[in-house]
């Protein structure tokens, strides 16, 4: 059930959120007892800040509240998705152009590398570093984590 609400949370402010510059990052939501918590994590060109993540909960509370998905009431946390997040989808990458990350492998035989991201597509990502360009499909990354 809470994946489910999870989902169509995330399927109906996809749109929206688009709409204003914004990329959905993740959506988390968690429920103890009768409280729920809905975390929503976003991207924007140039980084989000903290008026973003207050524009950004107006609207999802808007759209959450014309529903009845979190009708016995919720808290709505927005950020950004920090710099210690691993990164592991294509978004992730994409938005981390030009970050130098340390690549945990999903062959555990496989040394972990670290190198600066050049691009991202869907399935692939272009790394650069000593040894030079290579690129890796994403199925292969289990995770990579930046650098700092």
């Amino acid at each position: 059930m809470l994946l489910d609400t999870k989902d169509k949370v995330a399927d109906l402010i996809r749109q929206p959120l688009l709409d204003q510059g914004f990329d959905i990052a993740d959506v988390v939501l968690s429920r103890f007892k009768n409280n729920a918590t809905l975390r929503v994590f976003v991207y924007s060109k140039g980084g989000v800040t903290i008026d973003q993540c207050a524009q950004v909960s107006r609207l999802v509370s808007d759209i959450i509240g014309g529903t009845d998905l979190l009708d016995s009431g919720y808290t709505l946390e927005v950020s950004s998705p920090g710099l210690d997040r691993p990164l592991c989808t294509a978004k992730d990458f994409e938005y981390r152009v030009g970050e130098t990350v340390n690549i945990e492998f999903v062959d555990t035989g496989r040394k972990k590398e670290t190198a600066q991201i050049v691009s991202a597509t869907a399935d692939t990502v272009e790394f650069e570093n000593d040894s030079g360009a290579f690129s890796l499909n994403l199925a292969e990354i289990r995770e990579a984590k930046i650098l700092f």
